[in-house]
């Protein structure tokens, strides 16, 4: 396991990872120089303990809230301060050059974002005082209650979205990935939270089998001249789905592919379903334990694979399980907070948060399940693979 420290000792600041890569550590860091609030992007090298300013800039309104955008040779940033004003620009990682920006004023009030490659951005937004009369009369023509655009930096043209499982979605359903050699758009369309699914699984007297979960997938080219076209519908394909009586929620990546919960619910029966990367085929890799007190724990591997873990409630401790790729046997006061990852199926991960009406302190502590030592911080963290990044 190897600890990267972020956190500035020496000056008060805002540090925010934007992708651990290899060698390369990419983050940002807001903070006040010469009495001005600059934002920095610095880059650093692992192998050399090196660290390098890829660009800085003077923020006029410290206010707006940036999205950062990782991808090959560009960064992508989406600057917005809730309100109807976006900025995009897309930087190359390099040199720090500028190649695009553009300023937007959209209908209502951003709400979300996803970029789907280093020139092309969806934005979601949603009513706001002004827009009133003009999202109503949207919501009764969609049944659709935030409104979605695409904007492409290289042609600097906005288009509106009118697939519904795009428009409807959250930012987060809305991912790009690599399947059968090809830039895909992986779009998730589950029926509400977990409980909710349960519940319609309890009325399917009265809701019959038409509360689906789907999974579509779509070549990102395709879905991007259809959205330019004014389409009502993505030429998507449904490689995933289930009805009332069962539940699906995407899980993770590896290198093989993308990972799904799937449980049917009349036997309780819960399982991990990979979608082969190479292939597009379908398996179901791992049967899930199912205990009262249990949750799952999910990692992603970006150099490494996939792996699972159930988290059990004993009261005043966790158990923490391997139960896929995973062989860990673990347990650990809950005085050190909620597990929320696992290294080298040794070192645990514990989150615990201290707030009041004011103030919040977040604090990690990683655990050696072998030897029993621990260490503290207070501070935000990520982990990737092997790698726990602090900040």
């Amino acid at each position: 396991m190897k600890i990267e420290d972020l956190r500035n000792i020496y000056t008060s600041s805002r540090v925010e990872l934007v992708e651990l890569g290899g060698e390369l550590l990419t983050y940002a860091e807001e903070k006040v120089e010469e009495g001005h609030n600059s934002l920095f992007l610095l880059e650093y090298n692992r192998r050399t303990k090196r660290e390098r300013v890829v660009t800085n800039y003077i923020l006029n309104d410290p206010s707006f809230v940036h999205h950062y955008f990782p991808f090959a040779a560009d960064l992508v940033l989406v600057i917005e301060d809730g309100g109807s004003e976006v900025w995009l620009l897309s930087l190359d990682r390099e040199s720090g050059r500028e190649r695009r920006m553009a300023r937007l004023s959209l209908l209502g009030s951003f709400c979300g974002c996803a970029a789907l490659d280093s020139s092309r951005v969806l934005l979601w937004t949603q009513e706001n005082e002004d827009s009133r009369p003009l999202f109503a009369e949207y919501k009764k023509a969609t049944g659709l209650e935030r409104l979605c655009y695409l904007y492409d930096l290289e042609e600097e043209r906005c288009c509106c979205v009118r697939d519904p499982r795009l428009a409807g979605a959250l930012p987060e359903w809305v991912l790009p990935c690599r399947v059968l050699g090809r830039d895909q758009l992986l779009v998730l369309d589950p029926h509400g939270d977990e409980a909710e699914k349960e519940k319609c699984f309890r009325n399917r007297r009265w809701l019959g089998d038409d509360v689906n979960d789907n999974v579509w997938l779509c070549p990102l080219f395709d879905a991007i001249v259809s959205i330019k076209a004014g389409e009502p519908r993505a030429p998507m394909e449904l490689v995933l789905s289930v009805g009332t009586q069962g539940l699906l929620r995407y899980a993770g990546r590896d290198a093989q592919g993308l990972y799904f919960r799937a449980k049917y619910f009349p036997d309780n029966d819960e399982r991990l379903v990979l979608l082969h990367s190479d292939t597009g085929g379908k398996e179901a890799v791992c049967r899930l334990p199912q205990r009262a007190e249990a949750r799952f724990l999910f990692l992603s591997g970006e150099s490494g694979p996939f792996t699972a873990y159930a988290v059990t409630d004993r009261g005043e401790a966790y158990d923490c399980e391997g139960v896929f790729r995973a062989s860990l046997r673990a347990s650990f006061s809950k005085e050190l907070g909620e597990p929320v990852a696992v290294v080298e199926d040794r070192y645990l991960v514990a989150r615990y948060i201290l707030a009041d009406e004011t103030d919040s302190f977040e604090f990690h502590t990683v655990l050696d399940a072998k030897t029993g030592s621990q260490q503290s911080y207070e501070c935000r963290c990520a982990v990737r693979d092997q790698t726990v990044v602090l900040f």
